[in-house]
């Protein structure tokens, strides 16, 4: 019974140093593959870090140009709608006239003044313009056509309707103002110069 016991007993320390020098070898030899798999998990993360910034950065730049595109588009549509291809004169007299109605304009008329320099030499602001250097075949220029407007009315109403030219669906700018007074009302005389575009 007794060398049964010592037997018994003489093999557990054994099974416990077979056990500890088993995971003692895992270590020694799997700590080093697992230490690279860690840091090859930690460079595929920075990695997608990257690479989702570097997504993100080029959606950004692609969206502002798409904006950038459609912002110069809108301002090019503007521009063929405030100077037409033709020059539309009724359509341009009677958008006049409605401002003249609306802001109580008395007496109103309206002439062509007398050309003091060739039609086509009247520039607007064309953003569209070619350069200097470009062949004159083909290039889209302005041409201005002039009219002088008299009319009687009150301060506020010239004033009113000297504001709304700026915002008028066609291109208007204002070469001149004159005021007179008289014992009755006030005399006005302004002249205008709408603008439409030609190919040359």
């Amino acid at each position: 019974m007794a060398s049964g016991w010592y037997r018994k007993e003489g093999i557990l320390p054994v099974a416990l140093g077979l056990a500890a020098l088993g995971v003692a070898s895992y270590f020694l030899l799997f700590a080093p593959e697992l230490r690279t798999i860690r840091s090859l998990r930690a460079e595929i993360a920075a990695k997608d870090t990257e690479v989702a910034e570097a997504m993100k950065l080029r959606t950004e730049v692609a969206q502002s140009r798409v904006g950038e595109g459609a912002r110069w588009e809108e301002r090019l549509r503007t521009w063929e709608r405030r100077v037409p291809s033709t020059p539309d004169t009724g359509r341009l007299l009677a958008e006049i006239g409605e401002m003249a109605v609306r802001h109580n304009l008395k007496a109103f008329g309206l002439t062509v003044p007398p050309a003091e320099v060739s039609a086509q030499g009247g520039t607007a602001p064309d953003p569209a313009a070619a350069s200097a250097d470009a062949p004159a075949q083909g290039k889209e220029a302005t041409v201005e056509a002039r009219f002088r407007l008299t009319f009687r009315s009150t301060y506020r109403d010239l004033a009113e309707f000297l504001d709304e030219i700026p915002r008028a669906r066609r291109l208007l700018t204002i070469r001149s103002v004159s005021v007179k007074e008289k014992t009755d009302a006030m005399v006005s005389e302004i002249e205008l110069s709408a603008w439409h575009r030609v190919t040359r």
